[in-house]
């Protein structure tokens, strides 16, 4: 799926009827994802949670529903972001964590902004063969995950987030003078509790 220059993958699937079975699969896209990529790898499910980091019996509560993907934690996110090749934010973003509507002018609805997307991916030649003519009957969430693939393979910035990147820098440079500080902080009380 991360091709969209290939109209099929491995398995004779197209990326729409892909990301259509991956929204409906059980527990939603990401645990989809991630089933995908445990059988792609020929593990076995529990060696896949042993990869995440937590047991086989917390992914069925995702996967039925016992437990909500979008309330995953960040730890897990970022297990899962390594375990599919990710950065962690798709992670979050497939796990409803992170509303694409995050990422589109406040003054322009999210509906318009993905029909827009999608109109603009249809003019492109190579995505136009692996794309359907009509993406009307697709979800909102399908719509998303579409444009949100397209965009990180073609490097397009379809949703006018040209600001995104400089904010992104910022971010992470604000979370590791953050993390930098915690562990300073962290380190300060051990001592402290060391001497007393």
């Amino acid at each position: 799926m991360s091709h969209l220059n290939h109209q099929f993958d491995e398995t004779g699937e197209t990326a729409e009827e892909r990301v259509s079975r991956l929204y409906a699969s059980p527990g939603g896209p990401l645990i989809g994802w991630l089933y995908d990529e445990c059988r792609r790898r020929r593990q076995e499910f529990r060696q896949m949670a042993d990869e995440l980091g937590v047991t086989y019996g917390y992914i069925n509560q995702l996967r039925s529903g016992l437990r909500h993907v979008r309330q995953i934690s960040d730890e897990f996110a970022v297990s899962c972001a390594r375990y599919l090749g990710v950065p962690p934010v798709v992670v979050k973003m497939i796990a409803g964590r992170i509303p694409m509507s995050d990422f589109v002018h406040p003054h322009v609805p999210l509906e318009d902004a993905l029909d827009r997307a999608m109109a603009q991916m249809l003019d492109d030649p190579v995505a136009r063969h692996v794309l359907p003519a009509d993406m009307s009957g697709l979800s909102l969430e399908a719509k998303q995950s579409l444009v949100a693939m397209y965009m990180e393979c073609s490097g397009r910035d379809l949703l006018e987030a040209r600001q995104l990147p400089e904010l992104v820098r910022w971010l992470q440079r604000a979370a590791t003078i953050h993390d930098e500080s915690e562990g300073e902080a962290m380190r300060g009380h051990r001592d402290l509790a060391a001497v007393g």
